[in-house]
């Protein structure tokens, strides 16, 4: 089983003694083609290109300057946004990032697929941007199958990410390899999905998965971190649904 996370536009860099050895990403190569492309362009067109403030595409034209393609921090430390606030990285035991890293990983624009230990530099390159080069329309087209090709056959996938990043699987892998859960507030007696407490619910149902050691998606019912229970009449096998 690999349990899959999203990236986040919100990043940090900071430097650290880790509790364990840090790695490569395995798509590098990728990620500086990509890299080279986002060189070449003005503050501009990353405005048009990102739909952001021209405040922001300043920002962010001087992180893609700083950008380096070793060096840097493990992704799952650098990353800040709502999933990894529910991740809570820090409570993580060397056990549990070991785990982790072995099982789980978060879904990239420029790096394709990091694991936990990976180190990254802040980036802002979501995969859904209309952004191309020579033989590709878009992200989806240059990744083509090679995040899926990660991918052992027939291991399941809990995708903890968001709908446009696991596109960038679902063309490559039987539909029921993919494991979707989902996360509801009780709201007036019924059921409510509310985007930001699901995004902070992936990341605490991935901190689970890790403390637990969770090796199979049956298990999976199990969790109830943050009051969340399963809820069986409203789930299906590829779509567990949990309510708090």
């Amino acid at each position: 089983m690999i349990s899959l996370l999203v990236s986040s536009k919100t990043m940090v860099a900071q430097p650290s003694v880790w509790p364990l050895p840090t790695t490569t990403p395995q798509f590098l190569a990728e990620a500086t083609q990509l890299q080279q492309l986002l060189v070449a362009k003005s503050p501009g067109q990353l405005q048009k290109l990102m739909h952001i403030s021209a405040n922001l595409a300043e920002a962010t034209h001087k992180k893609i300057m700083e950008w380096q393609p070793t060096g840097g921090t493990p992704a799952w430390y650098a990353f800040v946004g709502d999933v990894y606030k529910g991740l809570k990285i820090a409570e993580f035991t060397k056990e549990d990032l070991a785990f982790a890293q072995l099982h789980m990983a978060t879904i990239s624009g420029i790096y394709g697929l990091t694991r936990p230990m990976d180190l990254i530099y802040p980036y802002r390159l979501e995969l859904m941007y209309k952004f191309s080069g020579k033989g590709f329309k878009n992200l989806y087209e240059f990744w083509g199958n090679k995040i899926a090709l990660t991918i052992p056959k027939n291991e399941p996938v809990i995708n903890l990410s968001s709908e446009e990043y696991i596109k960038v699987l679902r063309p490559y892998l039987p539909k029921e390899q993919i494991i979707t859960p989902w996360f509801m507030q009780m709201k007036n007696g019924q059921p409510d999905f509310q985007v930001i407490h699901a995004k902070i619910a992936r990341g605490t149902m991935a901190r689970w998965i890790a403390q637990n050691k969770v090796d199979s998606p049956v298990l999976l019912e199990k969790f109830d971190y943050d009051n969340y229970k399963f809820n069986t009449k409203l789930s299906t096998p590829t779509k567990p649904v949990f309510v708090r």
